[in-house]
């Protein structure tokens, strides 16, 4: 579709999942691992009753038990999954423990000591219920494990639950409703429409903080660290750099010092293929 060009993705999604992916080509994937800090959506299905060994519905059941949980209790329940929520990587995952993946062992039936992981979930909410289904949208941080999400809700009422169904349905800036299907890129106008959905740094990092460049600091390098102004946000946040004109020149990290300079972009006329960022 693209031959000879660099390609990465800004995040995977499981395998019987759908939704956004977010493709970055050419330099673009320079900032792939920043583009994951953005927020995640996402609408789905909970199935209460029934737990997996992979805590969605692709796994092998572990038990069954009966769904006697009135509707005001799981919206109720879900309330205490909102904020800073503390979780346990599922075995069937990509982390990894000691250099090995997860999912490597699980698949060998070993199961494994897991540290537990401090993620945030802005928003939980139920919309409707065919219980002993359910279905929900929320919205949460990188590294939120939705299914363990689902698998912690139904321990805490009691009948236990999984994962049934999952769409993401943003990333960041990237909706759902400006995807290409999969399909469609793999039809003979695919590279057309990949091109035609490209999209640049300016606009694919516009969920992070605005930091302008000081005159004096372009050009500057990676590895700089430019002063502390008033305006800065917390400190280990990201903010994307800017230039006089506006445009987007880079990334940088709130330090105690400052801003330290992570990555820089060249610009926009300099940036050719890899200035289109999805």
């Amino acid at each position: 579709m693209l031959p000879g060009a660099k390609i990465g993705h800004a995040g995977t999604l499981d395998p019987d999942a759908t939704g956004v992916l977010v493709i970055c080509v050419g330099k673009a994937t320079k900032i792939s691992s920043f583009l994951m800090e953005g927020r995640k959506e996402y609408s789905g299905t909970g199935c209460l009753g029934v737990t997996t060994d992979s805590q969605d519905a692709t796994g092998e059941v572990l038990e069954e038990r009966p769904v006697d949980v009135a509707e005001d209790a799981v919206r109720a329940a879900v309330t205490d999954f909102v904020g800073e929520v503390e979780q346990i990587p599922p075995m069937y995952s990509a982390v990894k423990v000691d250099g090995q993946r997860l999912y490597r062992l699980a698949r060998k039936g070993v199961e494994v000591e897991r540290e537990p992981r401090r993620v945030n979930v802005y928003s939980f909410d139920v919309d409707g219920f065919e219980l002993p289904r359910f279905r929900f949208v929320l919205e949460c941080s990188k590294g939120t494990y939705v299914r363990t999400l689902l698998h912690d809700l139904g321990e805490q009422l009691g009948c236990g639950g999984h994962l049934a169904q999952l769409t993401r349905t943003r990333q960041g800036p990237f909706r759902l409703e400006e995807a290409v299907p999969w399909e469609d890129l793999l039809s003979p106008d695919g590279e057309k429409l990949v091109r035609d959905r490209w999209v640049g740094p300016d606009r694919a990092l516009s969920f992070l903080p605005a930091r302008p460049l000081p005159v004096t600091a372009v050009p500057c390098k990676t590895g700089d660290m430019l002063p502390a102004t008033e305006g800065d946000p917390e400190r280990g946040s990201l903010v994307r750099l800017t230039a006089p004109n506006g445009e987007v020149r880079g990334v940088g990290r709130v330090t105690d010092g400052g801003v330290r300079v992570l990555n820089l972009l060249p610009a926009s006329g300099e940036f050719g293929r890899g200035r289109r960022a999805s």
